[in-house]
């Protein structure tokens, strides 16, 4: 009886203190996410606070007339209605749930669409990606340098800029592609096709990291689960844009994407990019096909260093290769607006504690395009102001010069990093390191600095 009696006790004891250790575990995680709900209400309050002010007057009034006729119509006729009674509208159907959902929402406590609640639906999605960013490094970083992960995109000035001020919609694919890449990297290659796809329908930018896409579900999922996943994305597509009006889906879609895509048929729509060095505003011609080839052949040569070097560098190296897709859709084909550069900082932010080089790139990118699109801005308000219909040219202008030579240089001290990486000097030493032990913090030895 006595032998049993210690048995009872210690079995108690050892019940005591995995319940004890349980919820230490669960203060913890407690504390964590309180911590960060904190950091996500603080960026979205600094958001709110910057609504009030001035974003592009054209871009505020087009947004309200759709968010309008979203909700007073409905999603099936949108398209045929507005082109009725406005003439045009670019934006691909993902974004009509967007505008009925908040409509809806601004017509409940009003009778219009407010500018507040234009810019609160990126708001919302970019707080989002911050929370996203945040799931993703956590398993890899101590909980301090997640944070600081998460806030160096949440309080990023280029993007909190981009929604806040400007009111544009670069966040709402920008969370859809983030969460695509994540995916594909943790082997879920369906629900990142359909991830892909709806950030497709949301903005067509998108379509610079579909290949990267492809060959990471190829190359951790396998072919079988990348027919699946194409299967994913094609019936993601067709789900959504079933509640439309049309008769043929493929015409109906190409007469969104390539009609907006053929009304700007210029070197570069005030983006201070490779193009933004010869002029801003000026017929491409046969151009077109020149930086629509320059991409390619771009393209190819990322997903080759990464075909070689993933064994080695691992999914830092795949995030490392998004930011560069990101970088070169804004650098080299023509046709590119101001703010295509906007989902890179979301790759830079994550690679920011893996990497110095990565912290260099941060820094010089969020200037870069907080000055692109503020000063675009700028301009285009002025204009507005004075009674003129048209965009500014400021071909020759000496800070779209300046910008647009720093973002070349940059541009190139990737592609240097890329091929350096394919020569064997790896950027990334070591694979991210598997998920921590309970209460236990990484020692960071396994992240090189580039």
């Amino acid at each position: 009886m006595k032998g049993s009696g210690k048995s009872f006790l210690c079995f108690v004891r050892e019940i005591v203190f995995i319940e004890r250790g349980n919820m230490v575990r669960f203060s913890v995680e407690k504390r964590e996410v309180a911590i960060l709900a904190v950091l996500l209400l603080g960026a979205f309050a600094v958001r709110v606070l910057l609504f009030p002010l001035q974003g592009y007057q054209n871009d505020m009034s087009t947004y309200q007339y759709w968010f309008n006729a979203a909700t007073e119509q409905g999603i099936r006729p949108f398209y045929t209605y507005v082109l009725q009674n406005a003439g045009w509208i670019d934006y691909p159907p993902f974004n009509v749930y967007i505008f009925w959902a908040f409509g809806s929402l601004a017509h409940a406590v009003s009778t219009t669409t407010s500018t507040f609640f234009v810019k609160l639906a990126p708001t919302l999605f970019d707080l989002a990606t911050s929370a996203l960013i945040y799931l993703f490094v956590r398993k890899q970083l101590t909980f301090k340098q997640s944070l600081i992960t998460t806030a160096l995109y949440a309080f990023n000035p280029a993007i909190i800029f981009n929604v806040a001020v400007w009111g544009q919609f670069d966040a709402i694919y920008t969370l859809f592609l983030v969460l695509s890449l994540m995916l594909a990297l943790k082997r879920k290659p369906e629900v990142s096709a359909v991830a892909l796809a709806v950030a497709l329908l949301t903005k067509p930018q998108g379509i610079a990291l579909l290949p990267l896409i492809a060959v990471l579900i190829f190359k951790k999922s396998g072919v079988k689960r990348l027919l699946t996943s194409i299967g994913a994305f094609v019936a993601t597509i067709f789900l959504v844009i079933l509640p439309f009006e049309w008769s043929n889906p493929v015409t109906f879609l190409s007469d969104i994407y390539f009609g907006a895509y053929s009304g700007y048929e210029y070197t570069s729509i005030n983006a201070f990019n490779l193009w933004g060095l010869f002029g801003l505003w000026v017929p491409d011609g046969s151009l077109f096909i020149v930086g629509w080839v320059l991409f390619g052949v771009f393209a190819a040569f990322t997903l080759f260093v990464l075909h070689k070097r993933f064994h080695v560098s691992g999914e830092m190296l795949a995030v490392f290769a998004a930011f560069m897709l990101f970088f070169a859709f804004f650098m080299l084909p023509t046709r590119i607006h101001e703010r295509y550069l906007f989902p890179a900082v979301s790759m830079l932010a994550i690679m920011f504690m893996f990497s110095k080089r990565a912290r260099t790139f941060y820094v010089a990118i969020t200037v870069t395009l907080l000055i692109n699109q503020a000063y675009i801005l700028y301009w285009l308000n002025a204009y507005v102001n004075a009674g003129l219909n048209y965009s500014p040219n400021l071909t020759g202008d000496p800070v779209v010069l300046a910008v647009s030579v720093i973002n070349l240089v940059l541009f190139l001290y990737g592609v240097a990093l890329l091929w350096s990486e394919l020569r064997g000097q790896s950027m990334f030493k070591a694979k991210p390191t598997e998920p921590l032990p309970d209460r236990k913090e990484p020692t960071g030895e396994l992240h090189s600095e580039v």
